[in-house]
């Protein structure tokens, strides 16, 4: 789609200056119409281009574990404060998920890290440490199941 702006935009740059090549003042007017009209087209794709960068991070959370999860915290890598319980006041139950987003400005997207940290019902904490700014599908683990690298798996539950 911006490819398709931006195309579009030196079409018209090119015609404008075929245009004013000519001479005259019929293509001087044609000429600027032709200029505003790139003009606003490459704004355009520039404002669009800048909305597609500050895209929301979206992280949909299964709790796959086989038991409820009690705390759920999403935070910012070294922060202390672990913001709100995203489990809810009743839990996760198993099978349930939550969806969560986060919102950075574009140009700190690619140096952000997270925390995605859960306690089931039995008093069980896992965490993943390491959560970059993404849109991503992630399955809680029980302590059973997370005996190998990580405590999440990136992947929603087969149905």
């Amino acid at each position: 789609m911006k490819l398709n702006k931006i195309c579009a935009a030196s079409a018209v740059l090119a015609l404008a200056v075929a245009l004013t090549a000519c001479g005259g003042s019929a293509s001087t007017a044609a000429s600027s119409t032709a200029s505003s009209e790139a003009a606003s087209s490459v704004a355009a794709s520039s404002e669009a281009a800048s909305s597609e960068a500050a895209e929301s991070a979206e992280y949909t959370v299964y709790n796959t574990t086989g038991s409820t999860v009690s705390e759920l915290y999403l935070y910012e890598a070294g922060s202390e404060d672990k913001g709100e319980n995203l489990a809810g006041e009743a839990g996760l139950a198993d099978g349930e998920n939550v969806v969560i987003t986060r919102d950075v400005e574009a140009d700190k997207q690619d140096d952000m890290t997270y925390v995605l940290e859960f306690t089931t019902e039995d008093g069980s904490t896992q965490s993943f440490e390491t959560l970059h700014y993404e849109i991503t599908p992630i399955s809680l683990k029980s302590v059973d199941a997370a005996a190998g690298a990580t405590p999440i798996a990136f992947a929603a539950p087969e149905q």
